[in-house]
């Protein structure tokens, strides 16, 4: 019990990381429709930001995270570095970039703070979900990754409380800016005492630090043979040589590469971060208190992710995503219905400068049907799609082609962000409630790729290749496991 509370604890605290992306998350919505950061950034001091300008100030975070995401970048830390020393630079670009943005008086510099805030992110969301797994046994290895996605939807709650107290108040968003700095501080100081990963370890050939690190954190038996299995399959990696990228496009490799690609976008394409990033803008719409309903949004998401953490080996992977997915599709169906009849738009008022008009719902039983819609897509995304596609992409590639598989998964979900975080408000303007049919038809993806999937709770990860033999699509690439060196 006591090396099983170890790894935990690492787990719990490298996941003050993720904690990071969920605070970056949560804190600009509110900001972006607050009067004190229209007046000293956007320099306006009546109407609303213009969509096109809000949906770069939101995307340009994730342009940034998919250059370091990338894995021709991420790769270079996540090999050269290591993942601990990976996270510990994560987290001094994170507060460089919170430092420029707070510092802000053009939106020119807001920009570029959000851009490197967005660097540090898309290197740590390529690196801790890795290092929990190669640190965990393979019977805690799904709830200990899911801690990833509860830091995320704990740093969207906790930017929506200090949202809450700050906003508001003259320069409150430059205060807000500089608290998030401090998660970060804490992760730069604690990862000096965390181990680095054993897989890393005997990569680089230090067999005997890699084993004194799965001694502190598994059996002894099972620490020898671990750090074996680890060996061997290193061992194979070199006698085909380093691999070359080519090789990610090839074979099984490709074709768990497009898996893992495909579930990255679809956690994007659902919808979930529109919520997020533009919840104030949705609530107070169908007339209720912006920031009040974004925060229960927010506790609602955090909540809902502990079922994750409990089932993931347990139900396991597969079920959780199916389940989740279909409870979104219900949402969107209901959201979308509810918005096309019951809201109409007020058009802009000529006499307001950047005023865009606004959303009135005719029917307030209409209003809360939409709003407890929201509650249960947030509710289904947390338990499922929201942490499981995390721990599955971290689970599937060969550790041949680990890191930069991972890479090339960690910048499509950052594409799929881009996409939601420029485009929602274009479409919450133009086609408007129909926008929740359009998640909705991706959350029924989800669900159909969720039924395929095979299940890999309990397998250890050098055994996961073996899964997707009898697979459709992967049947012909059985005989190719072995050069994948699973």
């Amino acid at each position: 019990w006591d090396k099983l509370f170890r790894v935990a604890a690492i787990s719990v605290f490298s996941a003050v990381g993720s904690v990071l992306f969920g605070l970056d998350i949560g804190y600009i919505g509110p900001i972006i429709e607050s009067q004190s950061f229209k007046h000293d950034v956007a320099h306006i001091d009546r109407g609303s930001i213009p969509s096109g300008t809000e949906g770069l100030i939101v995307s340009l975070f994730s342009i940034g995270a998919m250059v370091t995401a990338c894995p021709f970048v991420s790769s270079y830390f996540l090999e050269s570095l290591g993942r601990k020393v990976s996270i510990m630079v994560g987290s001094i670009v994170f507060i460089i970039g919170s430092v420029v943005q707070a510092a802000a008086w053009t939106s020119a510099q807001l920009l570029v703070g959000r851009f490197v805030a967005g660097m540090s992110i898309g290197l740590l969301s390529s690196v801790i979900v890795l290092y929990q797994s190669e640190l965990a046994p393979a019977s805690l290895r799904g709830a200990l990754s899911t801690l990833y996605q509860l830091g995320i939807t704990f740093g969207i709650l906790l930017a929506a409380f200090i949202d809450q107290l700050l906003v508001d108040r003259e320069e409150g968003w430059r205060v807000v800016m500089g608290i998030i700095c401090i998660p970060a501080v804490m992760l730069i100081i604690g990862m000096i005492f965390l181990p680095r990963s054993p897989r890393w370890l005997v990569s680089k050939g230090k067999r005997k630090e890699a084993l004194k690190v799965l001694l502190s954190i598994r059996a002894e038996e099972e620490a020898v043979a671990e750090e074996e299995e680890i060996f061997q399959e290193i061992e194979r990696s070199k006698k085909e040589g380093e691999p070359r990228w080519v090789e990610l496009f090839q074979g099984r490799v490709a074709r768990l590469l497009i898996l893992g690609v495909t579930l990255q976008l679809l956690q994007q394409l659902v919808g979930m971060n529109a919520f997020m990033y533009f919840g104030p803008k949705i609530f107070s719409a169908i007339g209720f208190s912006k920031n009040k309903f974004t925060t229960i949004t927010n506790f609602v998401n955090f909540l809902s992710t502990f079922p994750a953490v409990v089932l993931a080996d347990r139900a396991g992977r597969r079920q959780l995503m199916l389940w989740s997915s279909i409870g979104m599709t219900l949402s969107c169906v209901v959201m979308g219905i509810m918005g096309l009849m019951y809201v109409t738009q007020v058009p802009p008022n000529p006499a307001i400068p950047g005023d865009e008009g606004k959303w009135e719902v005719t029917d307030a039983s209409a209003g809360w049907a939409i709003a407890v819609s929201v509650f249960f897509f947030v509710f289904n995304f947390a338990f499922g799609f929201g942490p499981i596609v995390w721990v599955y992409c971290a689970e599937i590639f060969p550790l041949r082609y680990r890191a930069r598989s991972l890479g090339v998964t960690t910048v499509a979900n950052w594409v799929g962000n881009f996409i939601i975080a420029q485009f929602t408000p274009v479409l919450l303007a133009g086609v408007q409630f129909n926008t929740f049919f359009i998640f909705g038809f991706f959350c029924l993806m989800g669900v159909f790729l969720s039924a395929w999937l095979p299940e890999t709770k309990g397998v250890a990860l050098e055994k996961i290749q073996e899964l997707f033999d009898n697979k459709a699509g992967f049947k012909s690439t059985a005989e190719d496991r072995g050069s994948c060196s699973e």
